[in-house]
């Protein structure tokens, strides 16, 4: 693996402002491929108004170090990350360059070599220059190279359907290698403002949208780069794709999904779009029949009593609407219970054993919290918790609760357990 690091070169030869010749000649120093490469890809940009303005804000020394400081410690640890996916280093070429707006990770070849393209100018304008952004974005880019390396990075794509398809596979492959790579299956890099909120609330709603585009020929380019957008949020179609490989990695390994053909791509996502995700703000008997499978170790299986005696069946129709269920590919995730007790108004949340320990608790209470607040924006929030649950007070404690008293009570069985109430306290 080499690195190519142009940070210093930038600094020396664009002190003040961008020179197209200068430009070129600094590139064509890295391959005599680059020059064309990019401003190929950058024709169908408007030069004075898209490119240039971000080139002259990624001139700033300071930012400029800044990106520099944070690639060389990302590079440092490179190699421990491309364990978890590389049985030997890849022969890869990764590059630090001033482009012109061709992106802030590029996954291609130079002078015959898979090269990751990294430009400044793009990771400035988008701040992804700290040091996990920086590393997310190297380990993304990897993982297109690792799918070229380890099956079909490029389908053809003769057909709207076939480009709209390949987009989202590609982009799903190496999301899942990023994953991988930075040990997190929650991370996005794109996250930023609640992205990834609300692209999990939304996923029923994204995915029958790719679907409807795709069997009308139109564009998806809406959910793909910075500058473009799906109802106000980019990139969805980087989560959309992630979301995609996910389901095929219940049917084949990694590498079989980096080798399907188109057949099988577009079969599986038509069954994907059918699966259901999202949120529902009630509860079904589907997500009470998930529930009582659930099945948790000692001491944590008490809370499966709350649905022994429901035994699949729909609770009243009043019950049913104080419920929030968190749907992932026709599996719950989690629910939020909203009642009343003693005059209080309380928050109750059931996770998935799948997803226990996985920080996800408090995404998903957070979302809790603020339906709770829409339905009823006078009521003060409590939750009651057993004593000895130390992951749920920790889980509730994060999310602006406080605790308040402790209390004996009697549990299902009659037998006396001591629970902890805490009540949320606003930040003013």
């Amino acid at each position: 693996m080499k690195i190519i690091n142009t940070c210093d070169k930038i600094k020396t030869l664009f002190p003040n402002d961008f020179d197209i010749a200068v430009w070129r000649r600094y590139a064509s120093e890295i391959s005599k491929e680059l020059p064309q490469k990019c401003e190929s890809d950058a024709k169908e940009y408007d030069f004075e108004k898209q490119v240039l303005p971000v080139l002259e804000q990624a001139l700033n020394t300071e930012r400029i170090d800044f990106v520099n400081n944070n690639f060389q410690a990302v590079i440092e640890t490179l190699n421990e990350n491309l364990t978890k996916l590389f049985d030997e280093e890849p022969d890869i070429n990764i590059v630090l360059y001033l482009g012109l707006c061709n992106g802030a990770g590029w996954a291609t070849t130079l002078d015959g070599k898979s090269t990751v393209l990294l430009g400044i100018e793009k990771i400035i304008e988008l701040d992804w220059d700290d040091e996990t952004n920086m590393r997310a974005l190297i380990l993304h880019e990897i993982g297109h190279l690792w799918h070229k390396l380890n099956g079909k990075l490029y389908l053809p794509d003769f057909t709207k359907r076939r480009k709209g398809i390949q987009h989202l596979y590609q982009e799903g492959v190496a999301m899942v290698c990023e994953h991988i790579l930075c040990g997190d299956e929650n991370f996005y890099h794109q996250n930023k403002d609640g992205w990834l909120d609300w692209c999990r609330e939304n996923e029923s709603e994204i995915k029958k949208e790719y679907l409807r585009r795709l069997d009308k020929k139109e564009s998806v380019q809406d959910f793909f780069g910075d500058w473009c957008s799906y109802n106000g949020h980019s990139d969805v179609g980087y989560y959309l794709g992630c979301k995609f490989v996910e389901y095929l990695m219940k049917t084949y390994t990694l590498k079989e999904v980096a080798n399907l053909p188109y057949r099988k791509l577009n079969k599986a996502f038509a069954a994907f779009v059918k699966l259901k995700s999202g949120t529902e703000y009630f509860i079904s008997e589907a997500a009470v029949k998930d529930i009582c499978s659930w099945k948790y170790p000692p001491p944590y299986n008490v809370y499966n009593c709350e649905y022994d005696e429901v035994s699949g069946s729909m609770l009243e129709e009043e019950k049913c609407k104080n419920y929030l269920c968190f749907w992932e590919n026709d599996t719950l995730n989690a629910y939020i219970n909203i009642y009343c007790k003693n005059d209080k108004f309380f928050l109750g949340i059931g996770l998935s054993p799948e997803k226990c320990g996985k920080k996800l608790g408090k995404v998903y209470l957070l979302q809790g919290i603020s339906e709770a607040k829409k339905r009823y924006p006078n009521k003060t929030i409590w939750v009651q918790v057993r004593s000895w649950n130390q992951r749920a007070i920790k889980c509730y404690k994060s999310c602006g609760f406080k605790k308040q008293y402790k209390d004996i009570e009697k549990d299902r069985h009659g037998k006396d357990e001591e629970f902890v109430f805490m009540c949320l306290q606003e930040k003013e």
